[in-house]
C-alpha cells in the first residue's frame, strides 16, 4: 500500500529543545538493544552527548521531521570521515556519563563500534532513524531518507548503509522499500543472556 505524504519539514536539530525528542525517538529505534547496551544509562548518555559537537551522537548530525511544528521523527547520520575523526571524543564522552558501566560493557560497546557499526571509506552511515508510532506510515521516514541520501552524495559517499535488527521485519520492509539491499551475513551479540542480531542494508547512491 502507498504511503500519503503528510505535510511536513525537515530541519536540522538544535539544542536544547530537541534533547527530549531525540532521547525518546532513540529508544524507540532500539527499544531493547539500547538499554542492554549502555546498562540503563542510555537516556543519561545520549541526553548529554546529544548537546555536543563533534561527536557522533552529537545534533549537528541529527535532523528532524516536523509535522504542524512539532517534531515528530529524526535521523541521526555521518561519513566515514567523520566516523574517524569523531570516534575517540564520542567514546570519551560515554566514559563520562556511563561511569563504572562503562568498564562493565566495554566488550559489548567496543563490539557495537568496531563490529556492528565498522563503515568502509565512501560510506554515509545512518545510525539512527525513528518515527513516533501515531506519524508512521505517512512517507515520514522515507522524507528523512531522502535528505540524508541528498546529504550522502554532497559528501561524496558513494553508499549509504544502516544495520537494523533481524527480527525487526518492519525496518527492514521500509529499507529495502528505499532501495536497500543485504550485502552481508547477519552478525549477532549477546548481552546478559540477551541476544540481537543485526543484517547491514546498503545502497549505492
Amino acid at each position: 500500500m502507498s504511503e500519503k505524504m503528510a505535510e511536513h519539514s525537515i530541519v536540522l536539530a538544535s539544542v536544547p529543545e530537541d534533547t527530549g525528542d531525540f532521547v525518546r525517538l532513540f529508544v524507540i529505534a532500539a527499544p531493547e538493544y539500547a538499554p542492554a547496551l549502555f546498562a540503563g544509562t542510555h537516556e543519561k548518555v545520549t541526553r548529554n552527548c546529544f548537546r555536543y559537537k563533534r561527536n557522533l551522537l552529537g545534533f549537528e548530525h541529527a535532523h528532524f521531521v516536523k509535522v504542524n511544528g512539532e517534531n515528530v521523527g529524526t535521523i541521526l547520520a555521518y561519513d566515514w570521515i567523520l566516523k574517524k575523526k569523531q570516534s575517540t571524543k564520542s567514546s570519551l564522552l560515554t566514559i563520562r556519563y556511563m561511569k563504572i558501566k562503562f568498564f562493565t560493557q566495554m566488550r559489548h560497546l567496543q563490539w557495537a563500534e568496531y563490529v556492528l557499526s565498522k563503515i568502509d571509506d565512501g560510506t554515509f552511515y545512518i545510525a539512527c532513524v525513528a518515527v513516533y508510532p501515531e506519524f508512521r506510515n505517512q512517507g515520514l521516514g522515507t522524507s528523512l531518507l531522502s535528505r540524508t541520501e541528498e546529504a550522502a552524495r554532497k559528501a561524496g559517499a558513494i553508499k549509504l548503509e544502516v544495520d537494523a535488527e533481524t527480527d525487526n521485519e518492519g525496518a527492514i520492509r521500509f529499507y529495502k522499500r528505499f532501495g536497500m539491499n543485504a550485502v552481508e551475513e547477519p552478525r549477532g551479540t549477546m548481552i546478559d543472556g540477551q541476544e540481537f542480531e543485526f543484517i547491514r542494508l546498503s545502497k549505492d547512491i
